[in-house]
């Protein structure tokens, strides 16, 4: 049984480590928090790679929920003025990669997750793990007036 903060902050798989200023994939991870997805966490790879400067990482319980969160990841990154430039793994996939450039947002089911151990890979990079406690609320990009419903 967990008595203090500190016990929690020692149980939990996923730690922040450094620090992350960008508040475009902050706000994403947060759409995302807050629409079921779990573990999210967004990883700064500006070091690590010339192509890509953020990866958002997030599981979803079941395949139905995976599928929710990528159509709340494309909504995120318009509402925060990121084009989507193409989607990997649609249909039956257990693993999703919306890559808006320099934000590729990784999603997953939980046992793909555990099996393709991405977070491994990144664990040095500063991280921010985002836990949404309330429903995000900053500027959303406006929808032009066809798509507005």
């Amino acid at each position: 049984m967990l008595k203090n903060k500190k016990d929690l902050k020692k149980s939990s798989k996923f730690s922040n480590k450094g620090s992350i200023r960008a508040v475009r994939p902050i706000h994403i991870a947060e759409d995302l928090s807050w629409n079921y997805g779990e573990d999210v966490v967004v990883y700064d790879v500006r070091e690590k790679t010339p192509f890509v400067s953020y990866y958002i990482v997030a599981s979803a319980q079941t395949e139905r929920r995976l599928d929710f969160l990528k159509k709340t990841a494309e909504d995120s990154l318009y509402d925060n003025y990121k084009d989507v430039d193409h989607i990997e793994g649609r249909n039956d996939s257990k693993w999703i990669l919306v890559d808006a450039h320099d934000v590729v947002i990784q999603l997953f089911t939980r046992e793909e997750r555990q099996r393709v151990d991405f977070d491994s890979i990144y664990q040095n990079c500063p991280h921010k793990v985002v836990k949404a406690t309330a429903e995000p609320s900053y500027k959303r990009r406006k929808k032009p007036v066809s798509q507005q419903r």
